[in-house]
């Protein structure tokens, strides 16, 4: 038996699990910011909208970051 024996391990991301926390914190944050837009003067819809994109953009990291959430390593 020889001791060459190559074997990648997977190691978890820190910066990937710090990074879907993120994302999602905002996400949750968003959904409860669109009383706060219209207070602000913003009318229902452009704060529909700039919330859709706001949780367009934290779906699409969450994505990215859970794509990324292992690292080979030998």
């Amino acid at each position: 038996m020889s001791d060459d024996i190559d074997e990648s391990v997977a190691v978890l991301n820190v910066r990937s699990v710090v990074g879907i926390v993120v994302c999602f914190v905002v996400a949750a944050g968003a959904l409860f910011a669109l009383p706060t837009l219209q207070n602000q003067g913003l009318e229902f819809s452009t704060a529909f909208w700039l919330i859709s994109a706001v949780e367009l953009v934290t779906a699409l990291g969450i994505a990215y970051f859970v794509l990324n959430l292992h690292e080979e390593r030998a």
